[in-house]
């Protein structure tokens, strides 16, 4: 029976917060479900594009739809939650619960809760990179609202310009579908095109940033603006932008978070439990992220059915991609981060070790302060670095410290005093 895909979104959600809430972590049929949702998805990816006429909101219908999939498979499958638990069953800490009351409301507010739940903010399940809120928008209701209206006018105005700016001639003679396979005619490549599609990449990631943080403003606004939640609920949907350098600090610094603990779970299970790959090796440090890029392509191709714009090849050219990105990323800043730490930081400067020293003086000039105060009124003083120093009454003192790398390798420093 044929009906609208906009529907597949909110069955799906329903489904899954139904499964999380109401059913055991390995019950049976939280694994027939699995099949039943997959079967959602296909059918809101493939009839989007005929049934909603704008790309931009195809997209979105199917993208979100396809990740409330792949969330289930985190929280619902591999990592499942559990209403007893209030927590996932993986955590070996966790214990059943019977203070809190076991009734059909409460389940079903779990269940959404977990299913809406993508950085798990305010848990100890929270992405490690997750931003943190300023101090001063927390506190202040009227202040976080101000900033995020101006937020949004920011990302608005990015994405007219962007649009005001789009030239189909442009497009036409850069961007066509006979020039996708870039590094394939690497030869052929001009530098006025290599600088097109460099500014391309740059403004489509600004594009998207727009588009991804000013939705996550508008939804911050109206939630905290009606008061159904508080400021620090919020935090910023994307890190620092000093965290862009390098694929590794970007992915995991910078990128929103939204991702990475479906990921993480999804990989995990693929490289150690189906690939059966030791943990911790160095073959794990290299192919995991490879994984989770792979995993990022097959969503934004699902992605790309969804809005219409699928292009045949898509599917190998964007694992293509992901795999060039890690190869040609992640082993030569392993290396150079090797190469740094054991040719400079093994060999202390000047200035650490100063610092080293003043922080080491600064310890001993309050336990002897302490000391001198029990002893009795008297005045010792002394001078090391600048620093002045009570309670020391020899002409040398060696203090030991522990934190060698940063005193050298005589692992203290000798202070005269006069």
């Amino acid at each position: 029976m044929a009906y609208h895909p906009l529907l597949d979104l909110p069955v799906v959600v329903l489904l899954s917060a139904i499964a999380t809430g109401f059913t055991p972590a390995h019950a049976l049929l939280r694994y027939a479900l699995l099949p039943i949702l997959c079967a959602l998805t296909y059918h809101c990816v493939t009839y989007c594009p005929l049934s909603i006429p704008r790309s931009a909101w195809a997209t979105s219908v199917g993208g979100y739809t396809l990740s409330y999939l792949f969330h289930y498979l985190d929280v619902g499958v591999l990592a499942p939650w559990e209403f007893s638990l209030q927590g996932p069953a993986t955590d070996p800490s966790l214990k059943r619960r019977g203070k809190h009351a076991d009734t059909v409301a409460a389940r079903l507010r779990f269940g959404f809760k977990v299913v809406f739940s993508w950085r798990f903010l305010g848990t100890p399940y929270q992405p490690r990179n997750v931003p943190q809120l300023d101090a001063r928008l927390r506190r202040s209701r009227a202040r976080f609202l101000a900033h995020t209206v101006l937020t949004i006018a920011v990302c608005y105005l990015v994405l007219d310009a962007m649009d005001c700016s789009a030239d189909p001639a442009v497009t036409e003679t850069f961007y066509s579908l006979d020039k996708v396979a870039f590094f394939a005619r690497i030869g052929d490549v001009s530098a006025q095109e290599a600088v097109m599609r460099f500014f391309a990449a740059v403004g489509l990631g600004a594009g998207l940033v727009a588009v991804q943080r000013g939705v996550y403003c508008v939804v911050a606004f109206v939630c905290v603006a009606g008061g159904v939640s508080e400021p620090g609920d919020w935090p910023p949907y994307n890190g620092p932008w000093g965290e862009i350098c390098g694929l590794r600090r970007f992915w995991i610094g910078f990128w929103h978070q939204t991702n990475s603990h479906r990921f993480r779970v999804v990989e995990g299970w693929l490289v150690h439990d189906v690939m059966k790959v030791p943990r911790g090796g160095r073959a794990a440090r290299w192919l995991r992220p490879w994984v989770v890029f792979m995993l990022s392509g097959v969503l934004h191709v699902a992605v790309d059915m969804s809005s219409g714009e699928f292009v045949p090849g898509m599917t190998r050219l964007r694992c293509e991609s992901r795999l060039r990105q890690v190869l040609t990323n992640v082993p030569p800043r392993d290396a150079t981060i090797r190469i740094w730490r054991s040719t400079v930081l093994s060999h202390p400067t000047t200035g650490d070790r100063d610092r080293g020293r003043g922080s080491v003086a600064v310890r001993h000039r309050v336990r002897h302060n302490r000391r001198a105060c029990s002893d009795g009124p008297r005045t010792l003083s002394g001078s090391c670095l600048g620093l002045r120093v009570d309670g020391l009454d020899g002409s040398l003192v060696h203090v030991p410290c522990a934190r060698q790398n940063k005193l050298g390798r005589g692992g203290g420093c000798a202070v005269q005093c006069h």
